[in-house]
């Protein structure tokens, strides 16, 4: 079973991918303290200043999730090596296409 691993994100944003993602064959976690504390095959974390070290702490692939697009934060978050860079209303087909993606490459 593939996991995701939601970091640093605000509970309602949470809740948002999670009721996204409630009928995927996915395992969630959302509750930890440290990022290196539980393996994923992919992350979902908001924009921030820590980005970068995020994609370094971490192999999975790393999406940056919002409820708002904002350009600048878009172009920001792929420069620094994002997968991908979501926008709620939250699709399945789309926050899982990373996976699939790595699954088959």
């Amino acid at each position: 079973m593939r996991q995701i691993v939601l970091f640093g994100l605000e509970e309602e944003l949470a809740g948002l991918l999670c009721i996204a993602l409630h009928n995927e064959s996915i395992r969630i976690e959302s509750e930890i303290e440290r990022i290196g504390d539980v393996p994923a095959d992919l992350v979902l974390s908001p924009f921030s200043a820590d980005l970068v070290s995020l994609l370094n702490a971490v192999s999975a692939p790393v999406v940056v999730v919002t409820r708002h697009k904002q350009t600048d934060e878009y172009i920001d978050a792929m420069e620094a090596g994002a997968a991908d860079y979501c926008v709620a209303p939250f699709q399945p087909k789309q926050l899982l296409a990373t996976l699939k993606d790595r699954r088959n490459g």
